[in-house]
């Protein structure tokens, strides 16, 4: 742990780290580090190649690695922003601060850079690295010479990049802080009560809002990979267009964690996630919200519609050819109201349809927020009446979510 009292990986997990890692090196071809504030990396990786991995081979070059790592992350942090320096051993060195609540936790460094071609003064430097950690020169320099020299403008793009990673992980860390306490207090009122039903159906709740509460990395990781293509491609306002809608995703997931809102919160997250796939697929994927104004007001738990609609979409319609559709809608069924998720994917197994919903749980063995936990968040909330419906004909599958048309009144 840190000299701040915070660890990333108390926060989040060392797979997550990775993914993040990984993603971000085939999105941009620049490995990065994920460091505490003293400049370790929090997570042991294997994508550095050529020069930094050469330095890296010995002791004493990872040791001086790790200090040209502090030094720019708390020279990024006093500035509370991006800072590029040169490292021990030459190239340059970028890293953006990871703050929380006015506190360094750490920072995100990715090395080697260059932004123009080696002069004799930054060879040198290469050659007088290469005495003092006693590795082969001409080896060196070679691999120094084939770092790639980056534009400002890419420069600013991968800055950009690492910076909404930032964010990402500054929300998980805030959020989950923000769970422990709740969850103490309420283990502490349980206690205090001395009612083991009470303290079962508590805790089941807590389990349920850390559920509710989990972004599946895997969405943010190809939103990045869409943003390097745009960029790339000088589609600037198509890449304007997916940070904007990307923001507000991660704004509405750490707002709202753990609350119910109206239907017409939920269909604007949804939309924003469905904007970002359109772009993504382009003409592959079709979507039509048809809900009547007057049941925008209807409450219902946070984040559940964006599971049906993911899954939908990468379930669906990602492995199927040719063109697909998604349509929500919804029908006033005097006091309840139905919500339906169409899509003409590729659908349920038939064992899932027949045995439903028993059968939710070997459907969303890999999924963190799948429809079993949209399932049982619904009763647990609504009671034992509500919940979800699936169906299958004719190649259109509907996943229907009966609601009580109640504008308020419930606490979750």
């Amino acid at each position: 742990m840190n000299e701040n009292g915070l660890d990333l990986l108390h926060y989040i997990e060392q797979d997550k780290m990775l993914q993040i890692i990984e993603s971000f090196t085939q999105a941009t071809d620049i490995a990065i580090d994920i460091n505490d504030n003293l400049g370790f990396p929090v997570v042991e990786h294997n994508y550095y190649t050529g020069f930094c991995k050469y330095i890296r081979s010995t002791e004493k070059g990872f040791r001086n690695c790790i200090e040209s790592n502090a030094n720019v992350g708390y020279h990024s942090a006093n500035k509370g922003q991006v800072a590029i320096a040169p490292c021990h051993a030459g190239p340059l060195v970028m890293a953006l601060p990871i703050m929380l609540e006015g506190v360094f936790l750490g920072s995100i460094t990715c090395c080697p850079l260059h932004l123009q071609k080696p002069d004799e003064n930054t060879i040198n430097k290469v050659l007088k690295t290469a005495d003092e950690l006693e590795i082969d020169k001409d080896k060196l320099v070679k691999a120094f010479k084939r770092i790639n020299v980056i534009t400002h403008e890419k420069c600013t793009a991968v800055s950009n990049m690492i910076q909404l990673v930032i964010n990402y992980i500054t929300e998980l860390i805030f959020r989950t802080k923000k769970q422990e306490g709740q969850y103490m207090q309420k283990l502490n009122d349980m206690l205090e009560a001395k009612t083991k039903t009470e303290l079962e159906n508590k805790l089941r709740l807590a389990e349920l809002k850390n559920l509710q509460a989990q972004i599946q990395p895997h969405f943010l990781f190809n939103t990045l990979n869409t943003l390097t293509g745009l960029i790339t491609l000088n589609e600037n306002l198509k890449a304007l267009d997916v940070t904007y809608s990307l923001s507000e995703i991660l704004r509405y997931n750490l707002d709202s964690c753990g609350e119910l809102v109206t239907l017409q919160e939920e269909l604007r997250n949804v939309e924003n996630y469905l904007h970002i796939k359109k772009i993504r697929f382009g003409d592959r994927l079709n979507y039509k919200v048809q809900v009547a104004p007057e049941l925008m007001d209807v409450m219902m738990p946070y984040l559940t519609l964006q599971p049906l609609v993911e899954n939908a979409c990468v379930h669906g319609l990602e492995p199927k050819e040719g063109e697909g559709y998604i349509l929500i809608s919804a029908r006033d069924l005097g006091d309840q109201v139905e919500l339906v998720v169409e899509d003409n994917g590729l659908g349920f197994p038939p064992t899932i349809l027949k045995n439903f919903p028993k059968s939710l749980r070997e459907l969303d063995k890999n999924n963190s927020i799948g429809l079993i936990n949209v399932h049982s968040r619904l009763q647990l909330c609504f009671g034992r009446g509500f919940g979800l419906k699936l169906s299958r004909k004719r190649g259109i599958t509907k996943v229907g979510l009966l609601l009580p048309a109640k504008r308020g009144g419930y606490n979750v």
